[in-house]
């Protein structure tokens, strides 16, 4: 069996096994999103008592609190508050001499926006659209604008905020070491580095996990072994850098930003002085110098990958003898391919349980245990480039593209991921992610029922049923000419065949040779010359005829 027909096999097990565990897994679920229902209903109180509101609002005009982040109308001669979150927009018009202002208030069944960002305590009740005022105080009602939308600005940044950071979770405290000095990796940077900067430091392990510990005035940083979810030592070998790289089960905070990938690195090349013409390449310069600066290169190469390889296994024996199944992953450089997994391309290489980038900033690491599904876009003849597309098991979350893969690969890249039995599939087009995975959120079940990631193999009885019949045609067709083929080179049967009369056998007894056919040709022309003679012959008028 070819290695094609191996990994289609293998490829149809895994697709049934995939359509299995989703009707399971989502059975007793039900499928519903219940995102609406998990979302909190936050209750907004700006004022307790009506001695709390600001004298401002005795003048019956619109004010802005912008310590209570609260909205004052006059509705009716009473001062009503609204709460910035409440306020979906506002909107500023001129009408003459007189300004409008329009204040929308966020409301359910609108078409815009997501319900499940602003649930509500009770849909059902009645709830303002929106109110206008207008008045001819221009400036006041100009400055009012400019206060809701800046009050607006800000709150909406702090929701944002919120939401990035929702998944940080409270680290507990590195315990460190008592009795004896850390394991320490000297003279390393981290990537990304503490507030921006480039600094170097050490890293050090602990009883429960490592500490980067910074020369200058930047911040430590702790990583606890309960926290990692990969780690990676990457050698020195066609690049610049030799790193240890730690992916992340729950993401930390880096200055002001968080991360889910630490990295800590170092240059394998510190030659720029002699490189730039210092002293020793003024001094001596030949072939004999490059010969020795790319031995010293080498050796420099080889003691860091392998500085760097005992301390990655040191994090290893370390984590696991606090009872975490941490291992060192190392990428497969000879499985590598290019793509562009953000904006530039990069050579992407698979690991024993990922696919990663590692060698420049943004990282890309895809957990292979973590995918649902691979599709191959763009997979048809006359292009030289392909997509690959990651779908995960948590549909929540959006699926990662890798663009421009060269042609060449493609079947590298199909032997590897069965290799790893992640199911594959493959179509000539882009697809519409976003809306195939809202489609399925809204009801995971109901999409395995009707046959689940068989859209993308086009699996099933109909499909299977025309390649059948497509697949017959094919081989009646080459029956046909296999059937032909031989009539041309063996005997056949018949005496009329149209092959055999039609050949020249030397020896064949029957028909007649060149001599006779051509004395017949000669005989048949000059009874055609004759003919034509005696007919111009009745054509010519007799002398005489005409007076």
């Amino acid at each position: 069996m070819s290695t094609t027909d191996k990994i289609k096999e293998n490829q149809k097990r895994l697709h049934a096994k995939k359509q299995q565990d989703g009707l399971k897994k989502w059975k007793n679920g039900g499928g519903a999103n219940k995102d609406g229902q998990e979302s909190t209903i936050k209750r907004y109180e700006s004022y307790r008592r009506e001695e709390q509101l600001p004298r401002e609002v005795e003048q019956r005009r619109v004010y802005v609190d912008e310590t209570k982040q609260t909205v004052i109308l006059p509705i009716y001669g009473s001062a009503v508050p609204f709460h910035i979150s409440t306020i979906k927009n506002v909107t500023k018009t001129e009408e003459g001499s007189k300004v409008v202002l329009r204040i929308n208030f966020q409301s359910p069944g609108q078409i815009a926006g997501k319900k499940e960002d602003m649930p509500f305590e009770d849909p059902d009740a009645t709830f303002i659209r929106s109110a206008s005022f207008r008045s001819e105080d221009t400036r006041h009602m100009i400055k009012v604008y400019e206060n809701i939308m800046a009050l607006k600005k800000a709150a909406t940044k702090r929701e944002a905020e919120r939401k990035e950071l929702a998944d940080v979770v409270k680290q507990e405290k590195l315990i460190e070491l008592r009795g004896r000095q850390p394991y320490t990796l000297k003279n390393v940077y981290p990537r990304p580095a503490p507030e921006g900067k480039k600094t170097d430091g050490n890293l050090e392990i602990h009883q429960n996990g490592i500490r980067f510990r910074p020369d200058g005035p930047a911040n430590k940083i702790d990583i606890l072994f309960s926290n990692i979810k990969h780690l990676f030592f990457q050698p020195s070998e066609k690049e610049l850098i030799v790193l240890i790289h730690v992916n992340l089960v729950s993401p930390i905070m880096i200055g002001k930003k968080k991360t889910y990938d630490m990295q800590f690195y170092r240059e394998v090349s510190d030659m720029s002085f002699d490189e730039t013409g210092g002293k020793k390449r003024r001094a001596r310069y030949g072939d004999e110098d490059e010969i020795e600066q790319e031995q010293e290169d080498r050796k420099r190469r080889a003691e860091l990958d392998k500085l760097f390889s005992d301390f990655a296994r040191r994090i290893e024996s370390a984590a696991q003898a606090q009872q975490y199944g941490l291992e060192v992953d190392m990428p497969f450089r000879e499985l590598g391919f290019s793509g562009v997994p953000h904006r530039s391309n990069v050579l992407l290489l698979p690991t024993t349980n990922c696919l990663v980038h590692l060698s420049e900033f943004p990282f890309t690491v895809i957990t292979l245990a973590e995918v649902e599904v691979v599709h191959l876009e763009r997979v048809q003849f006359g292009l030289r480039n392909f997509d690959m597309v990651f779908v995960f098991n948590d549909f929540k979350k959006a699926p990662v593209s890798i663009n421009s893969i060269p042609v060449a690969h493609l079947d590298n890249v199909k032997e590897w991921l069965d290799s790893c039995d992640v199911p594959i599939s493959e179509g000539p087009v882009n697809l519409s992610w976003g809306a195939i995975m809202k489609t399925i959120n809204e009801d995971p079940y109901q999409f395995y029922l009707d046959g689940g990631w068989e859209f993308l193999t086009g699996g099933g009885e109909d499909s299977e049923e025309e390649s059948s019949e497509d697949g017959s045609v094919f081989e009646a067709e080459s029956d046909f000419g296999s059937e032909s083929s031989e009539s041309e080179d063996s005997e056949s049967d018949f005496g009329d065949g149209s092959d055999d009369s039609g050949s020249f056998d030397e020896d064949s007894e029957e028909g007649e040779d060149w001599d006779e056919l051509e004395r017949k040709a000669e005989k048949a022309d000059k009874k055609k010359k004759e003919s034509r003679a005696d007919s111009d012959d009745d054509r010519k008028p007799k002398k005489g005829g005409r007076r």
